[in-house]
């Protein structure tokens, strides 16, 4: 369950059995097309990766819409779950992204990561470089974060 007070939402989703906002169920866009993407992201506390992640920006704002970020990784996925977003990717904490990824996997929307677990880390919960997004720009928006950080 991820509840936003201020819009007086409440996301919440049952593993095998759907996801709700406030009771109704919800399901991820059907966008297939990386031009009309909107993606969120969020920025880190400590600044020591700020050039990887302005080459990131650059990559996603030269190929999707546009991007939004709202100032929490939890409904980011949320929005991305009920159809407001069509993708996010961040680093966090597994506790900022826990309920919501099961939210958007429930809704629809796959999740992974845009560069591969280390061997033996639960994939499920491994916190960095987490990918969450509509089905078919999935691996679209993964290759693009992974040749912004090639670059």
């Amino acid at each position: 369950m991820v509840h936003n007070p201020f819009l007086e939402e409440t996301f919440s989703a049952e593993k095998g059995a759907g996801a709700w906002l406030n009771g109704e169920n919800i399901h991820c866009a059907a966008t297939e097309d990386l031009r009309r993407a909107i993606v969120a992201t969020g920025f880190p506390y400590h600044k020591n990766t700020i050039p990887q992640l302005i080459n990131r920006l650059s990559y996603i704002l030269e190929k999707c819409a546009d991007l939004r970020r709202l100032g929490s990784a939890a409904l980011d996925i949320c929005w991305v779950a009920c159809g407001r977003l069509d993708a996010y990717y961040e680093t966090v904490k597994p506790w900022d992204f826990a309920a919501a990824q099961l939210i958007a996997r429930e809704a629809g929307a796959q999740f992974g990561h845009f560069h591969q677990p280390p061997a033996g880390e639960n994939p499920e919960i491994w916190s960095e470089n987490i990918l969450i997004s509509v089905p078919a720009l999935f691996e679209p928006i993964k290759s693009l974060l992974q040749q912004a950080d090639a670059d």
